[in-house]
């Protein structure tokens, strides 16, 4: 395969290097990235162009650009041309990727500094709390909530991920866990942590007796715990717990998907902080 350029608008034609064989130093590099399951990688994964601009946006830097022989090659003109870009044989792509999921477009990139607790130590909006969240899917669905509705961050507790730059996580959330922070914390460093911050801690469970809409009366900052739909909040967590809220459903329905209670309690509480500055304005608060 002849090497090909991609045009750029502001600078000169990126040059593309054509990878058809696994020997390659740059297919066996790929390979070693996906085989890495260190809790702090140096390089990752970025799946399909969306999530790359996303990570981009946020300040992560791209480390070499890959597009599959069948991909075109003006996709990725809007990112910086001195970035390394390479076209994959299919059957190298295949072979790499095994049974994961093989994008068109991918990147490597650097890892950004993996978020701590004490990130969002000082920050505005309700903290969410995963306590034994384990299938990434949920995850990544909150992720994109948590952003959109203003959260300050997702803890996680036992989810079984060994790092938030989880492929499978980053496609998941749409890029956005660049955008905002997710821990991953043990339930001792998380029950710590609420303590020493004096975060209200508020858990959604289906036998609460307290509805959740009594939360657009919670006038403080929030730390919102949800569990697994199976076990629920943890005991550790629960000690630590200021109000119980559930969701009134059908008889015929047990619960809800934890994504959907996520964002039903981050819409809620901000609903009730957005009336209570209305009655300011008004001076009847």
């Amino acid at each position: 395969m002849e090497a090909a350029t991609i045009a750029s608008e502001t600078r000169e034609p990126a040059t593309v290097q054509a990878i058809d064989s696994t020997r390659h130093p740059v297919a066996r590099r790929i390979a070693d990235v996906l085989r890495n399951r260190s809790e702090r990688p140096s390089i990752f994964v970025l799946d399909d162009l969306e999530n790359i601009e996303q990570a981009v946006a946020c300040g992560v830097e791209v480390d070499s650009l890959y597009l599959s022989a069948s991909a075109d090659p003006s996709t990725f003109a809007g990112i910086d041309a001195d970035v390394p870009r390479y076209v994959l044989d299919d059957s190298v792509a295949r072979t790499l990727f095994g049974e994961q999921k093989r994008s068109r477009v991918f990147a490597l990139a650097r890892a950004p500094r993996r978020p701590q607790l004490r990130d969002l130590i000082g920050t505005t909006g309700d903290i969410i709390v995963l306590d034994g969240v384990r299938i990434v899917g949920n995850i990544g669905a909150i992720t994109r909530t948590a952003c959109a509705l203003g959260a300050a961050g997702i803890v996680l507790v036992d989810s079984g991920l060994r790092t938030i730059w989880d492929r499978r996580l980053i496609r998941a959330s749409r890029g956005l866990v660049f955008a905002t922070p997710v821990v991953l914390a043990t339930r001792a460093e998380c029950a710590e942590f609420i303590r020493q911050e004096g975060l209200v801690l508020a858990a959604l469970s289906a036998d609460a007796v307290e509805p959740l809409s009594s939360i657009r009366r919670a006038r403080e900052r929030l730390a919102l715990a949800m569990g697994s739909e199976r076990e629920g909040v943890s005991r550790e967590l629960d000690a630590l717990t200021t109000y119980r809220y559930s969701i009134p459903m059908a008889s015929n329905v047990e619960s809800l998907n934890v994504s959907v209670t996520a964002g039903i309690a981050l819409f809620e509480h901000k609903t009730g902080e957005h009336q209570d500055s209305r009655l300011r304005e008004v001076g009847r608060l």
